[in-house]
């Protein structure tokens, strides 16, 4: 069906980008695949803060919870560009549910995730029903590097960043911050699939 599509997020993945928005008449949180169910290329048009008039299905290869926000899309046309201002203006005034959190991290994901410092995860025993979510937090989050990779940590936990935006030294509390579980894998060879949170994005 036709939607009109708020992209808030863009992320890097091995294998294109991972484009985030928001279904603007009912408030849903979906990722884009291309007409065909797969990743987006890196050329993709979408930029954050772009309303886009889209068609939209259930992607065909739709994976299992908590990665339910996968949707295909056809592109109908840009409508226009409202900018960070314009996204936290939404997420103001719209209800989101359980997919925007005020205060702890642990609070997010359904009070699903496992915190451990620099592991920071859910698992199959305990599985929210989404994958992306907004988060206000109650502390300030400060950009650290480690082996070349962007981190923000948070009291005594390090989330990995992996947007687009250029880090910034410190993510001040009470700033709308976007979180996303990555797909289920071993990571560490432990036998247990989990899935990873990220930090994708800000909007100040």
């Amino acid at each position: 069906f036709m939607a009109i599509v708020l992209i808030v997020s863009k992320t890097q993945m091995s294998n294109g980008v991972c484009v985030g928005g928001i279904m603007e008449s009912t408030c849903e949180l979906v990722r884009l695949h291309n007409e065909r169910g797969g990743n987006l290329s890196q050329d993709a048009p979408f930029e954050i803060g772009d309303r886009w008039d889209l068609d939209v299905q259930t992607a065909w290869n739709v994976r299992e919870r908590p990665h339910i926000e996968d949707k295909q899309i056809t592109i109908n046309r840009k409508i226009e560009n409202i900018g960070i201002r314009g996204i936290i203006n939404f997420i103001n005034t719209h209800n989101l549910g359980p997919r925007m959190t005020h205060g702890r991290l642990d609070q997010t994901f359904e009070n699903c995730l496992c915190l451990q410092g620099t592991k920071n995860f859910v698992n199959r025993n305990d599985t929210p029903n989404f994958s992306t979510q907004f988060w206000v937090a109650d502390e300030d989050l400060i950009h650290v590097i480690s082996f070349d990779k962007h981190y923000y940590r948070y009291g005594n936990y390090r989330l990995k960043y992996v947007g687009f935006q250029e880090p910034i030294d410190r993510i001040p509390r009470g700033t709308i911050i976007r979180l996303s579980l990555a797909n289920w894998w071993d990571g560490d060879g432990s036998g247990e699939d989990r899935c990873y949170l990220q930090l994708s994005g800000w909007y100040i």
